[in-house]
């Protein structure tokens, strides 16, 4: 009885944490989400290790151990593709790539927050609905959040309609995530 109790916290913290990261990873991003799930090609080479790490320490000194950021590739490369469902990523429309957008069915799934935004919002799904092969930015494919075995470092993975994408890395400080380093940035 223990241990199903164990497991049971676990799993519940760690969807908590997960929605957590998501809403983090998703506050500046468009709502407008490829329901069928992405999955990077992200390799653990020391080549490509060390490029991520160069991309990440650019700025400021972020991450100095690539042991975090290979843990958290192989943990990338190996969970399984699964699409989104909808309780599991809040205030955004799911659809599927070359599908038209239901104005109505993306603004109560959106909410957005005035008149104005709105107005924007619809302007924009008309112009993807008229030419989704060349709209550029929607719509947003996201990978699953990994963590670290230690519960410190998470990723999530972002690829933008037909415009490119990159990874992000996220650190657990005092219980909050917060966005330290973006790496693997591609463009088509």
């Amino acid at each position: 009885m223990k241990k199903l109790l164990y497991l049971f916290i676990i799993l519940f913290s760690y969807n908590l944490s997960s929605q957590d990261l998501l809403k983090l990873a998703l506050a500046d991003k468009t709502k407008i989400v490829n329901k069928e799930g992405y999955k990077p090609n992200l390799k653990t080479d020391k080549w490509n290790v060390n490029n991520y790490l160069y991309e990440l320490n650019e700025s400021k000194l972020i991450l100095k151990d690539s042991i975090i950021l290979i843990e958290l590739i192989s943990k990338t490369n190996i969970q399984k593709l699964m699409e989104w469902k909808v309780d599991e990523l809040n205030e955004v429309y799911l659809t599927k790539k070359d599908q038209k957008i239901i104005i109505k069915a993306a603004l109560e799934s959106i909410k957005p927050e005035s008149k104005e935004q709105e107005r924007e919002l619809k302007r924009k799904i008309r112009q993807y609905n008229n030419n989704p092969n060349k709209w550029r930015d929607w719509p947003l494919s996201i990978s699953r959040p990994v963590f670290s075995d230690d519960n410190k470092y998470g990723m999530i993975n972002f690829k933008f309609g037909n415009n490119g994408g990159y990874s992000s890395l996220y650190q657990n400080l005092n219980e909050k995530w917060e966005l330290i380093g973006i790496f693997n940035r591609f463009a088509y």
